[in-house]
């Protein structure tokens, strides 16, 4: 299960990569903060995902975690960057604009996913969890 994530992770990293080149010669100005924006959160939260992956301990928050990360880059970033990409400008129409409303629901997925990676380090068992205070 979590070789499926790193997978799906590494697939993100490649097409986050290849758009990153490609429009680095094809992005309009008045799109590129966009662009950037759409970068950089694929970015962060393909790495996400990947520690999410690779964390010591196995647990359904912490699998839920890394796919809700999949999900928002996918969500996020790659509707934001595929309508960029065909269209140059954002007000442009693309055949991304019916998915547009799931933006704001890859950000949310963000979120989730951080949310769910902190649950399931805290709840990891005692094993796994380096804390300083050995007294409990």
């Amino acid at each position: 299960r979590m070789r499926a994530i790193i997978f799906a992770a590494a697939l993100l990293g490649l097409l986050l990569v290849a758009a990153g080149a490609a429009g680095a010669h094809t992005v309009p100005i008045d799109a590129n903060k966009q662009w950037q924006s759409a970068l950089l959160y694929g970015f962060v939260h393909t790495l996400a995902a990947v520690v999410a992956a690779i964390m010591p301990f196995r647990s359904r928050l912490q699998l839920a975690s890394g796919w809700a990360f999949i999900l928002s880059v996918v969500m996020f970033s790659g509707i934001q960057i595929g309508k960029i990409m065909l269209a140059g400008i954002p007000g442009a129409p693309t055949p991304f604009d019916t998915l547009t409303f799931l933006v704001p629901a890859g950000g949310v997925a963000f979120i989730v996913g951080w949310l769910l990676l902190g649950l399931s380090a805290a709840t990891a068992p005692k094993l796994y969890r380096t804390d300083d205070n050995q007294e409990e």
